[in-house]
């Protein structure tokens, strides 16, 4: 009876010739990434996320940072406070919505059901458009950075840490970084930070430091903010009386460190 039944055409499959699935194979059926199921939750407010993602798409050009991109889609997506579980299929299903062009067509080009989880499709993204070779240049010019002559530090220090966001894993731990941005300002600059710093940056933690620059960045974009353009100056863009002031400044801390060290001394007879 079995041996009948599987001889029974009517139990065989359709017949299906080559040309018929050249002619019928969807590119429905082809997704390098895997679709988890949504919840109602994510059902519902899918739409609206949809038409925010879409206004920030990445392209994958030279001057993009994928970084950013990343940045600014976890920002949109974690604005509807789903976590775990939910959180990484919300991601799944619409990081795609978050490409364009040259980076849409990497996605497309992934082999089949091969991005499984989150983690999968954030890593190969970025060494797709973060490789090796921008990793070294991005540290490059960490290392290197130089404030600009006509430079605000207010300006000089968010480009800094815009340096830094562009490449999280450069290495340098947070006193080397603070080390690095103050010996990149220019003479008359490191000069006033030195007063505020007591002397020098050697003096104070790194915590300590990121909190002086910050107050004197954000009273140089306050005074930049009070001027006309035309009359545009940084508080730290200083003139010479300026800086010969912060000169004074520097020395009456240092003499009066310099008393206090020689008070702590035995007096010889």
């Amino acid at each position: 009876m079995a041996e009948e039944e599987h001889h029974n055409p009517f139990n065989q499959p359709p017949r299906r010739t080559i040309g018929d699935s050249i002619l019928y194979t969807s590119p429905r059926n082809f997704s390098s990434m895997v679709r988890p199921a949504m919840n109602e939750k994510i059902a519902e407010m899918k739409p609206a996320l949809l038409q925010l993602i879409s206004s920030h798409q990445f392209a994958g050009l030279d001057h993009e940072d994928p970084h950013t991109h990343l940045y600014t889609f976890y920002e949109l997506c974690g604005s509807v406070g789903i976590s775990g579980d939910d959180e990484e299929a919300l991601f799944m299903r619409l990081f795609p919505f978050s490409l364009t062009g040259k980076a849409k067509a990497w996605l497309q080009s992934q082999p089949n059901q091969s991005l499984t989880s989150w983690r999968d499709v954030e890593t190969k993204f970025l060494a797709r458009f973060f490789p090796p070779s921008k990793n070294t240049e991005a540290k490059a010019a960490i290392a290197t950075f130089v404030q600009g002559i006509d430079e605000p530090l207010c300006e000089a220090w968010e480009r800094y840490k815009a340096l830094l966001r562009k490449c999280p894993n450069h290495g340098f731990d947070i006193e080397m970084q603070v080390q690095t941005f103050c010996n990149g300002l220019q003479p008359q600059t490191k000069m006033i930070l030195d007063a505020s710093f007591g002397g020098s940056v050697l003096f104070k933690t790194a915590d300590e430091a990121i909190t002086i620059i910050e107050s004197m960045a954000s009273t140089d974009l306050r005074s930049q903010h009070g001027r006309g353009q035309a009359q545009r100056r940084g508080v730290l863009e200083l003139s010479t009386q300026d800086a010969l002031l912060a000169q004074h400044k520097l020395l009456t801390q240092q003499i009066e460190s310099l008393n206090q060290q020689m008070s702590k001394l035995p007096q010889q007879l």
